[in-house]
């Protein structure tokens, strides 16, 4: 949507349920009525009864933005009606900062990134080294170069999740889908043929896999370009996270979940001597460190220990990451 000329890749009801999400996390108690209709989304207002009204009194037109309340008259545009809500009367510079910072619209990348990471092997040449390459167009149908190069786009997202290194992002070829409004993640096998492009939305945690994918290692094939394979290889659950260690010079991988025996054999194969558990700090982490030791052999296993508050890399500063805690367990 455009508010005042630029562009926005969110629409009115987007914008709104992410407002109302940061507020509770702020412990401000707005907008607990958001009901989506053809031209207008009707919302609590916040200007009369304490925020606490039965029913909504307000519409925020979705072309414009602009919020009124039919009940007490109040009417402003997108960006103060933002600021009011956390408390601010500043006529919208708050609410300005927090919609360029949540949904800024997109910019095309600049593909032409010199790597700080030095790659020697080609394409051809892992592939003859990967045994299992022969059969890999029977089993998969590899996502063209044309849909990748559709999401070849830059967006504030990365940044905001502590992605901020172009070479990781080219590398990885992180990208964003215009029509979904989706970060996407493209998978690819050690032959550097993407399997699938898994999908995260910018405005909830919601992911979306194609149906009926088989989830190899994320981050196989960016191991095996680098010139040399490193001893040390840290494993997460999420996509993320292992971005987020390779940011820091810590070089990962992730399994999409817990793992699995196609993940596993993949993992056994890998030329590095250690393996670093890296996975969730939760219930669900824990089994998956579990998982690894059993069906993963002939590598020495290590544990990290996240930083008090920390569930996993995702939550941790730059200097954290870079000063983690390993266990010998």
């Amino acid at each position: 949507m455009q508010i005042h000329k630029l562009e926005f890749n969110a629409d009115v009801l987007d914008i709104l349920h992410e407002l109302r999400k940061q507020l509770r996390q702020n412990q401000i108690d707005l907008l607990h009525d958001i009901k989506d209709g053809p031209s207008n989304v009707q919302v609590t207002c916040i200007y009369h009864s304490d925020g606490n009204e039965k029913k909504p009194s307000a519409g925020i037109k979705k072309d414009t933005g602009v919020y009124h309340c039919f009940a007490c008259g109040e009417s402003h545009d997108l960006p103060e009606f933002i600021s009011n809500c956390f408390g601010r009367n500043d006529l919208g510079a708050f609410g300005w900062q927090w919609l360029m910072q949540n949904f800024y619209s997109v910019e095309v990348e600049d593909r032409n990134v010199k790597f700080d990471i030095n790659r020697s092997r080609d394409i051809d040449a892992i592939s003859n080294m990967y045994n299992g390459d022969n059969n890999d167009s029977k089993r998969y149908r590899y996502v063209s170069e044309e849909e990748l190069d559709s999401y070849r786009w830059n967006h504030p997202y990365w940044k905001k999740r502590g992605i901020t290194d172009d070479n990781i992002i080219e590398l990885f070829d992180l990208g964003y889908d215009l029509d979904n409004k989706m970060i996407t993640f493209p998978n690819k096998n050690r032959n550097g043929k993407c399997l699938f492009v898994a999908k995260r939305s910018i405005t909830t945690k919601f992911f979306h896999y194609p149906n009926g994918v088989t989830k190899e290692v994320y981050g196989i094939y960016e191991l095996y370009q680098l010139e040399k394979f490193p001893n040390e290889v840290y494993i997460t659950e999420s996509m993320i996270d292992a971005l987020r260690l390779w940011q820091v010079g810590k070089y990962s991988c992730a399994l999409n979940g817990l793992g699995n025996s196609i993940q596993f054999k993949q993992l056994t194969e890998m030329p590095n001597r250690i393996f670093i558990l890296a996975t969730d700090s939760d219930e669900a982490g824990i089994k998956a460190r579990s998982r690894i030791r059993e069906n993963v052999k002939g590598k020495l296993f290590l544990d990290v220990v996240w930083p008090e508050g920390r569930k996993d890399a995702g939550e941790c500063l730059d200097e954290e990451l870079i000063n983690l805690t390993i266990d010998f367990i």
